[in-house]
């Protein structure tokens, strides 16, 4: 037996024997009064009978109607908060696993961004090293180019000095001393000043 029963039928016992009791005081008046029954230890008279019956039946209504619907919804109820607590559980796991699964994709954009900016980075500093270079390879290449030219001017410019100066040697020289010179000595002092600016003297 149940314990649901088993207070069920305390409680009958219960009304059973506070009925008893109520009936005792008019058993003990009809007893006063000679009810024409034979005396004895206990006198059932249709009454109590009756009221026993009456109880009894009561009892069955109660249980039929009242206590098995009772019982019935506390256990749909019971069964309800049960699942409602299985699906709480199970929201709360589904929270929990999403939560992860958001927490691990925060972390691999994160990682993604990072891996990205420091290819930016990389990718930057290759270009800026390329640029770099170029601009000195055109640096160097200009300061050759400029070099050459200057070379060239500068014996182009050599090369005319001397051309001018053999040129103002010749006419000084040929003022200078044109009484005293030959044209031999003229050729020959010439030559001699030629010689001495192409040595660089």
């Amino acid at each position: 037996m149940t314990k649901d029963r088993i207070r069920l039928i305390a409680i009958a016992a219960s009304f059973l024997g506070l009925s008893l009791l109520a009936a005792f005081p008019a058993w003990a008046a009809e007893e006063a009064h000679g009810g024409g029954e034979q005396p004895g230890i206990i006198n059932l008279n249709m009454t109590l009978l009756i009221q026993v019956v009456n109880f009894l039946i009561l009892i069955a209504v109660l249980y039929k109607f009242l206590f098995t619907p009772l019982t019935q919804f506390l256990a749909t109820r019971a069964d309800g908060i049960k699942r409602s607590l299985e699906e709480a559980k199970t929201a709360k796991e589904a929270a929990a696993q999403a939560q992860k699964e958001y927490e691990a994709q925060i972390l691999a954009t994160r990682r993604e961004a990072a891996a990205m900016r420091e290819s930016a980075v990389r990718e930057v500093e290759e270009e800026r090293q390329r640029l770099l270079k170029a601009s000195r390879e055109e640096a160097a290449r200009l300061v050759t180019e400029a070099k050459a030219q200057i070379e060239q001017e500068v014996k182009r410019a050599k090369a005319e000095l001397r051309q001018e100066v053999v040129g103002l040697s010749l006419g000084v020289a040929e003022r200078v001393i044109a009484r005293s010179l030959t044209t031999d000595d003229h050729r020959r002092l010439a030559e001699q000043v030629v010689a001495e600016i192409g040595s660089g003297r």
